[in-house]
């Protein structure tokens, strides 16, 4: 810790028994000696974590139940956190402490907001919370005002102000002219002012709606907004500012918490077997075990007895205990894990996208762009560039820079999925091409910048280059629409056509592409994770796989992307926000129809006449229904 930022909190012990021995003996001093009490306001003043650590208190029923009020004695993350805050408030930038449950960040906040409050002049601080009852009522331990009353309650009176004004949702030091005041979450939230500091406690818990009026409401009202929250998914406004912001962001993990993280161990996979590791060995001793599984509970000798959980993950007795009281994933990963996405209803289970991952995902084998003739579309090579837009997980032969690949597509059949964006930037354009021998995805073309008609012709190109390929493509929406009426103007006639999902016989429609509406989506993601799982697909690419973690359920079963489900940024703002998954469960859905070998004696029509039209339409027609396209 800077000694010189923090010039006294070396003198106050840690050790509970010595820290209470030592508080009593300086409060005891100052009560009887003014000089002494003058000294030691000052030391408060010079040193905030000197401060804290001798004379705040907190409150702690849950780990105290007899003796719920214990003396404020910081963790050493806990000191890296003030730090951190402080420097923020000093310079003016944001702060996101994404963090598990009960690692006392919200106590951290007030206490450093109390302390600007009490020692310095003229700090005008706001703190906030989802509703007013969260941010000051009478006798609700959880409000936040509640918590700086209690500080108060629990000093000395020569510490303390000597005018201090309280209203509801205010207080006042009117000796500095300092004031913290709350809000709950308005659209009007901290408008009309200026602050030095804004807290906005457990963010993630409020509306989406809400979560982005606050945002917008605050953001010219203070250089420094403190966010603190425990994760809820991946739809609110507290993921956005972790993720896409420029707050510096403090993760405060259970593992950083030495009570938690007593006897950490985890574990790893030696030879297809999980093997432990322990990453505590200091710790050792008897450990009160509680699991779902009832026979396991009870005592255990630390580490001999031990019923470890080996899967993987950073764990510890405690960590244990924890995981037996949630119900279920999502409550592990939102109260404990820090897990954005874990925190959601994922509708793809992460653990086995996990292991795909590990056993099919691989860098791309050559990266480049398709040349093609730009009337007829007829592909020529395929040119090496390290930012061109497709990539291969295959060879192709050839000489300098131009190769032709021809070798690897012979005899093979190719399915072309393609989810069509505006081409402006805010989501990609991208078509995914599948071996339908094999179940392998071995190409990928990925643009956000190319217009559905530009794109569309890259991809009749891409088609034709493999073999002719089958094109499935999102036809819904506008941007469908212009690549659906460009193909047709192109007279590229190996396409899928509609079929209605919800019929029991799932009749072809006239209609070319697929409609992605929420009903067919789900079909089509259903049917997509159901290939995963029976690795009928296979996918190398690990940004596509990593993509299908951010799909979710929301209430009512609607499975749809998280930047979807976010109302107030539906495109995903130049982020990929289920781009190539969709593009590959289009193109897997052409693995589900084998095309039967028919052989016919070709019938002589006249050429052009109607007879020779009508029998174009028919097989056209009869080669849709057959290959199922």
């Amino acid at each position: 810790m800077d000694s010189k930022r923090f010039p006294h909190y070396h003198i106050v012990p840690r050790d509970l028994e010595a820290n209470l021995r030592w508080r009593r003996e300086v409060i005891q001093k100052a009560a009887e000696d003014e000089g002494f009490a003058k000294n030691l306001w000052e030391m408060c003043e010079e040193d905030p974590l000197f401060y804290i650590n001798a004379l705040v208190w907190t409150y702690n029923p849950k780990d105290n139940a007899t003796h719920p009020k214990v003396p404020f004695i910081t963790y050493e993350y806990q000191d890296e956190a003030i730090a951190k805050i402080l420097t923020a408030i000093e310079k003016g930038y944001d702060v996101a402490w994404p963090k598990s449950r009960t690692m006392g960040a919200s106590w951290m906040a007030i206490t450093v907001f109390e302390y600007l409050w009490h020692f310095k002049a003229d700090m005008s601080l706001l703190v906030v919370s989802r509703v007013q009852n969260l941010v000051d009522m009478k006798g609700n331990t959880d409000s936040l005002f509640w918590k700086i009353d209690f500080i108060h309650e629990n000093q000395p009176a020569w510490l303390l102000p000597k005018r201090i004004e309280r209203k509801l949702l205010m207080i006042e030091n009117v000796d500095l002219k300092s004031v913290i005041s709350g809000e709950s979450t308005t659209a009007n939230l901290g408008r009309g002012g200026r602050r030095t500091a804004i807290l906005i406690d457990e963010f993630a818990a409020f509306g989406v709606n809400d979560g982005y009026e606050a945002l917008k409401a605050v953001r010219d009202t203070t250089k420094c907004r403190v966010f603190n929250s425990t994760p809820q998914g991946s739809t609110n406004a507290f993921y956005e500012v972790v993720h896409k912001t420029s707050a510096e962001v403090y993760r405060m993990h259970w593992t950083k918490h030495p009570g938690y993280s007593a006897g950490l161990y985890t574990s790893e996979k030696v030879n297809g077997k999980w093997e432990l590791r322990i990453l505590d060995e200091e710790f050792r001793g008897v450990v009160d075990v509680r699991r779902a599984d009832k026979a396991l509970c009870g005592h255990y000798i630390y580490p001999e007895e031990y019923p470890f959980i080996l899967d993987g993950k950073m764990r510890s007795p405690w960590y244990d205990n924890e995981c037996a009281r949630c119900v279920s994933p999502q409550e592990i990963a939102q109260e404990l894990d820090i897990d954005f996405l874990g925190s959601s209803y994922q509708y793809f289970d992460a653990q086995f996208i996990g292991l795909l991952i590990q056993e099919y995902c691989m860098p791309p084998m050559l990266r480049g762009r398709l040349i093609y003739e730009p009337g007829t579309l007829e592909p020529i090579c395929f040119e090496l560039d390290e930012k061109g837009p497709l990539v291969l997980w295959f060879n192709v032969s050839g000489s300098g820079d131009r190769l032709r690949g021809r070798e690897f597509f012979a005899g093979k059949r190719f399915a072309v999925g393609s989810d069509v964006s505006h081409g402006t930037g805010a989501s990609n354009s991208v078509s995914s091409v599948v071996d339908l021998g094999t179940g392998k995805k071995v190409a990928r073309w990925k643009d956000p910048f190319t217009l559905p008609e530009r794109f569309c012709d890259e991809t009749v190109a891409l088609a034709k280059w493999f073999n002719s390929a089958t094109m499935i493509w999102d036809a819904s929406g506008p941007t469908g629409k212009r690549f659906t009426k460009r193909l047709i103007d192109g007279k590229y006639r190996k396409i899928y056509y509609r079929r209605e999902e919800n019929k029991i016989r799932k009749r072809i429609s006239k209609e070319p592409g697929y409609f992605l509406n929420p009903e067919d989506t789900s079909v089509l993601l259903g049917d997509y994770r159901e290939k995963l799982s029976d690795r009928t697909f296979i996918n190398p690419s690990e940004e596509g796989m990593e993509e299908c973690l951010r799909f979710i359920v929301q209430p009512g079963g609607k499975v749809e992307h998280s930047a979807a489900a976010n109302s107030q940024d539906p495109t995903g703002a130049r982020e990929a926000h289920g781009d190539e998954v969709i593009a590959d469960a289009l193109s897997s859905r052409l693995l589900a129809i084998r095309p039967k070998e028919i052989e016919q004696k070709p019938v002589k029509i006249p050429y052009m006449s109607m007879a020779w039209r009508l029998e174009q339409d028919r097989l056209m027609r009869e080669e849709s229904e057959r290959e199922d396209w």
